[in-house]
């Protein structure tokens, strides 16, 4: 079984191939987050704690999602929705 990490590499691939710019910039995003972090604890990650951060990203994105609903800009947090529902897929076990 492959880890969340492995997962996120070979599902932005995926993304810069079809050109999906929601999925790469969330993808992105994350693993940027996932890589600061290792860095902070000079370790590298388990499952576990990717997860984490995967929640902390998505908590991130709705509180600007909600920002941006406030304010009146309906595509700013329409892409956010979609970012949230990418990496949301990443916390359900596979089938």
């Amino acid at each position: 079984m492959s880890s969340l990490k492995e997962k996120l590499l070979e599902d932005m691939k995926q993304a810069m191939n079809e050109g999906s710019q929601v999925t790469l910039s969330a993808i992105r995003t994350t693993r940027a987050a996932i890589k600061s972090e290792e860095i902070s604890q000079r370790k590298d990650l388990s499952n576990g704690e990717v997860v984490e951060i995967l929640k902390k990203e998505i908590a991130l994105r709705r509180e600007a999602r909600d920002e941006y609903l406030r304010l009146g800009n309906e595509t700013q947090a329409c892409r956010l929705e979609k970012e949230i529902e990418v990496l949301q897929k990443y916390l359900t076990p596979p089938d």
